[in-house]
């Protein structure tokens, strides 16, 4: 380990914590692992709790350093979608369309809050959707300021927590990608809980644990990203997470990327297993042609269909006097 390294450890505190769910510390060690979406120093270990079988990573960076692992780079901070070459914004643009419309397969209109909203896209383009009210919660000064002031959004620079916002206040509250980086993943549920109305939907996605990617990718799969997620769900522990504290699973799909987070992995496998061969790197450039997208698509929707995809998009209703929630989808 050289100079630099050792100096950026010393500024990451580490600490043993217990399962967040059932507070167990006793656990199996999955695997040993690394920054490879950065490269950022650091050896890291995924665990799976011995009681109630969630995973986590263990020891991990505390709450007051992580943020050393979250750099402007970080790719969910992303610009604007217009300000996107042609081709990247129609992508993008997409994407966010996709999210938009499922929700309002859901719930047609209403109050909307999206946690961990990053520089703001979801919400600049769900906000086009007539009958929405949104506003975002993110920590991250840069992200935050951004949102408001390139896309005019309501945007609070803080944690959902910190923000104390009324109870049983809106229709839907939204996670892109954010349950899995939470220290505390059962206090932000609860939290969900409290500010939704009766009848409100908790729409996140999260790495799909079950998923085909996980499954062919082992370690080298995109979804652990280390040090950053800090818990994995799998299926029947999340079914009970969320019963815990009122919430029911009413439907899952696959909304987010599945192609990206392919060739992502497939960046990680061939980086491991063939560092610095010219021919991997023929590999994901080829990959990321556009030919190889298209030729590839009837895999990927068929895959999606199964729910095979490496990213899960969970939709879940509050519990309550106005709803009977739906039997949970399989």
């Amino acid at each position: 380990m050289n100079t630099n390294e050792l100096s950026w450890l010393e500024t990451v505190d580490i600490e043993n914590a217990p399962c967040d769910f059932c507070g167990s510390f006793d656990a199996k060690v999955l695997f040993e692992g690394r920054d490879r979406l950065l490269g950022l120093p650091g050896k890291f270990y995924m665990v799976q709790c011995n009681k109630c079988g969630l995973i986590r990573q263990n020891p991990r960076p505390t709450q007051a350093t992580i943020n050393a692992y979250y750099p402007p780079s970080y790719e969910p901070f992303s610009p604007a979608i217009d300000d996107e070459p042609p081709l990247r914004r129609l992508d993008r643009r997409y994407g966010m369309n996709k999210r938009c419309r499922a929700i309002i397969r859901h719930h047609a209109s209403g109050k909307l809050l999206d946690v961990g909203c990053a520089t703001g896209n979801f919400l600049y383009e769900m906000s086009k959707h007539s009958g929405w009210q949104v506003m975002g919660i993110e920590p991250d000064l840069h992200a935050s300021s951004y949102a408001r002031e390139r896309l005019g959004l309501d945007i609070s620079t803080c944690t959902l927590q910190e923000a104390t916002l009324p109870a049983d206040t809106f229709d839907v509250v939204t996670m892109w990608n954010v349950l899995e980086h939470l220290h505390r993943p059962m206090a932000e549920l609860r939290e969900v809980h409290r500010i939704l109305k009766p009848g409100g939907w908790f729409i996140f996605s999260i790495p799909n644990v079950e998923g085909l990617g996980a499954k062919l990718f082992g370690p080298l799969w995109m979804g652990w990203e280390m040090p950053r997620h800090l818990y994995v769900f799998p299926r029947p522990t999340l079914v009970h997470m969320l019963r815990e504290i009122g919430l029911e699973i009413v439907d899952t799909m696959c909304l987010c990327g599945s192609y990206p987070s392919f060739l992502l992995s497939l960046r990680f496998y061939l980086d491991d297993k063939a560092p610095d061969k010219a021919w991997s790197q023929w590999i994901v450039r080829l990959a990321k042609s556009l030919l190889a997208r298209v030729l590839t698509a009837p895999l990927f929707w068929i895959l999606d269909r199964l729910q095979q995809c490496s990213l899960i998009t969970v939709f879940s209703r509050k519990m309550g006097t106005d709803s009977t929630p739906r039997t949970p989808a399989s």
